[in-house]
This record gives structure tokens, C-alpha cells and sequence, in this order.
């Protein structure tokens, strides 16, 4: 399935639109201006800079990837915990009907998390999201039916571990928010230092998931329920919103009943985005940090 165009000649569009029912020029028109704006990856980048991120690529195999820093995370060498933070799926699809040119997600919320947290915390992108969709091996089904494909978890997996090795990080949060979520299960078995998994909102059904959206089924990607359970040594902490429509909290639960060493934590008022980021500090408080603390 190709992705929708339209011509960057606004004299010829103008023209076009003319020939066109009201409706219809009016939505070209409305395309034409917003194709004028920035792009989601540079709305998304722009946040990270206001938010004091500094961002750096790292290749996996085969993909690039993105990576955002906060300045405990980009000024340390040797850390004895870092937070990785991973997004959700972002916009693989616009308006439900076509394919995204740039998947970026539109709502920076995983941005708002990583500021609230003081640890030394990244963002690991996936394959061809924060402007990188034109790079080379990328393909539109990295963001639709193999989001979570093994693919996609391997480079992933490649590009943290060389992070890793460069700052010598001890132990390993994966913390995922919707899709996210997803992805840090699967990523999880790959660290022998991951400690902890955090999933938010998280997609950890993908077949009672589109099954509630009717939607096609993931048929290429990885369903985490269908993984083994994570090793007992790493705690889980799985949020859900009671009022969650997009996935609904009866996935996470029962995921979460699954693992061997898991905490369901289910909000009430929360939906998939309120209010999460209200939330994120006394989570890192309650559930996190007590981890790490030192006995007196």
C-alpha cells in the first residue's frame, strides 16, 4: 500500500482544488497548509531540547536508532542504575486509512515522564521514528504489522547494549509506555542487568488487542503474552487505566497474572493518557528508587 501524496506546487494545487466539491478541496487545502508546519519528528525534537535532552544516534543491526539523554544520563560514565525509557507506537496510521510517512508519535507524553525523573534516564527509539523513517532499511510495516516484530526488538536490543557499554551501567530499568510497554518485556531477556519493568498503559496482548479494535492481527510481530514468563529476579510494576479504551486494563491484568514476580497497579479515573505524567513521580518514588537504596 503506497502512502498519500500531494504535489509541494501550491499554484497547481490551488488550481486543482477548483475542479474539485468543497469538501474535498477543502481538506487538500488544509493538507497543503499543514505540510507547511513541522514535520512530528521536529515538533518531537523540539520538545526533548525544551525539556533539556540531548540526542545522539546509535546504529543497531540493522537499523539506526534515536536516542535522547537527560544530562544525568549524558554526563556520567560509570552509573549504577539508568532508566530507558521506550514510546508507544506513535501514529502508524493517519486518519485509520493511510499509512503514516513518519510514524513520530504526536503527543511527546514519554518526554514529560523522562522529566520528572532525576536518574540518569534515556529514550531508545525504535526503528525510523524521530526523523529517521527515510534512513536506509526502513519500510512502513516497521511501524504497522512488525512493530514488534524480532527485528525490530533485536536492533533495539543491539543499540542499548552498545550504549551500555559505553557508560557501564550496573543495572537496567525498562520502562514502556503503551507499545512501549510491549517492547520492554520482549527487550527485557536480552540484559542479564535488567532489574526492573515498568509498562504503562502497555499493549501486552496484541491479539486481544486488535481483537477489540478489530483490527488485522499483528501476524508479524512478537505477542508478549505469548513469551515466556520474565525470570523471577526482575520485578514488574504494570499500571493500567481503569477508563483506558485504547487498551483496555482486563490486557494488563492478565498479563501481569502470568509473571512470576509482577505488580498490577490499575488507576481509576486514568485512561491511556491522563494522567500519567501527574502520576510518574510518586511511581519513580514508590515502586523504583526503593530498589536501589542502600541500607544504612
Amino acid at each position: 500500500m503506497g502512502l498519500l501524496r500531494f504535489s509541494t506546487n501550491s499554484t497547481d494545487a490551488l488550481k486543482m482544488t477548483t475542479k474539485l466539491k468543497p469538501g474535498i478541496a477543502g481538506l487538500i487545502l488544509l493538507l497543503l497548509q499543514l505540510s507547511g508546519c513541522a514535520t512530528p519528528s521536529e515538533r518531537f525534537e523540539s520538545s526533548a531540547k525544551n525539556l533539556g535532552l540531548t540526542s545522539i544516534e546509535i546504529i543497531g543491526e540493522p537499523f539506526r536508532h534515536r536516542v535522547y539523554l537527560n544530562q544525568t544520563a549524558a554526563q556520567s560514565d560509570t552509573i549504577p542504575v539508568v532508566h530507558v525509557y521506550l514510546d508507544g507506537d506513535g501514529t502508524p496510521w493517519e486518519m485509520k486509512r493511510w499509512i503514516a510517512e513518519d510514524p513520530t508519535p504526536r503527543n511527546p507524553l514519554i518526554l514529560r515522564l523522562m522529566a520528572a525523573d532525576k536518574e540518569p534516564a534515556i529514550l531508545l527509539g525504535r526503528p525510523c521514528y524521530y526523523g529517521l523513517h527515510s534512513t536506509e532499511n526502513c519500510h512502513y510495516s516497521l511501524w504497522t504489522s512488525k512493530r514488534y516484530s524480532t527485528e525490530v526488538v533485536e536492533s533495539m536490543a543491539s543499540a542499548l547494549r552498545k550504549w551500555l557499554t559505553n557508560t557501564k551501567a550496573a543495572n537496567v530499568v525498562l520502562i514502556g509506555y503503551s507499545g512501549g510497554g510491549a517492547l520492554a518485556t520482549l527487550l527485557a531477556p536480552y540484559f542479564k542487568n535488567t532489574s526492573i519493568v515498568v509498562t504503562i498503559a502497555a499493549n501486552l496482548n496484541t491479539s486481544a488487542w486488535s481483537r477489540h479494535h478489530a483490527y488485522l492481527p499483528l501476524d508479524a510481530s512478537l505477542n508478549p503474552i505469548d513469551a515466556q514468563p520474565l525470570p523471577a529476579e526482575i520485578k514488574q510494576i504494570h499500571l493500567a487505566g481503569v477508563k483506558d479504551g485504547n487498551v483496555p486494563a482486563s490486557i494488563v491484568e492478565s498479563f501481569s497474572r502470568r509473571q512470576a514476580n509482577a505488580v498490577y497497579l490499575p488507576i481509576d479515573g486514568f485512561d491511556h493518557v491522563c494522567c500519567w505524567a501527574d502520576l510518574w513521580p510518586d511511581i519513580l518514588k514508590r515502586y523504583i528508587a526503593p530498589s536501589f537504596e542502600r541500607p544504612n
